[in-house]
């Protein structure tokens, strides 16, 4: 099994900056008001101001808070290099359906229009890059335990 040779970060650096972005992007849509952030988006006005539309969306966003709270967590306390993997994959795949359902309503050929302009492609272009980061984690045994592929490798090389 050879080393990965890449600049990817590893399973602590890659759950702390995700985990960290989604505190922070969520933190600034409620630091700016939730209804004044949905205009990016061309959300009628009407629908803005409705009660249930914006509980709906302060329980999303603190979701993501929650969400990104917990990656970091992962990050910062899980030491197996196996649990690392496992984790890695579930959150791969949790990424995945968030990237499904981005675009699913973004202004794009992938999407129905529901959130318009350039800006309704940005959650799910995060979430890609996300998944592109998770996949790494979940195949490449180096960035999950750097120690572990560096011994394997001396051995293979002895």
């Amino acid at each position: 099994m050879a080393v990965c040779k890449h600049y990817l970060p590893g399973f602590k650096g890659t759950c702390l900056t995700i985990g960290l972005l989604n505190v922070m992007l969520a933190g600034s849509l409620f630091l700016r008001g939730l209804g004044a952030s949905m205009a990016e988006f061309r959300v009628p006005a009407a629908t803005v101001a409705s009660a249930h539309y914006l509980d709906a969306l302060t329980w999303v966003y603190v979701h993501m808070i929650v969400v990104g709270v917990l990656i970091g967590a992962l990050g910062l306390w899980v030491d197996a290099p196996l649990t690392r993997r496992r984790f890695a994959r579930v959150l791969l795949a949790a990424h995945l359906v968030y990237a499904c359902l981005d675009f699913r309503s973004s202004d794009s050929v992938l999407g129905n229009g529901l959130y318009q302009g350039s800006a309704s492609l940005l959650p799910g272009l995060y979430c890609l890059v996300a998944c592109l980061l998770f996949l790494h984690l979940s195949f490449c045994w180096s960035a999950v335990s750097p120690a572990a592929a560096l011994e394997r490798a001396a051995e293979v090389a002895a």
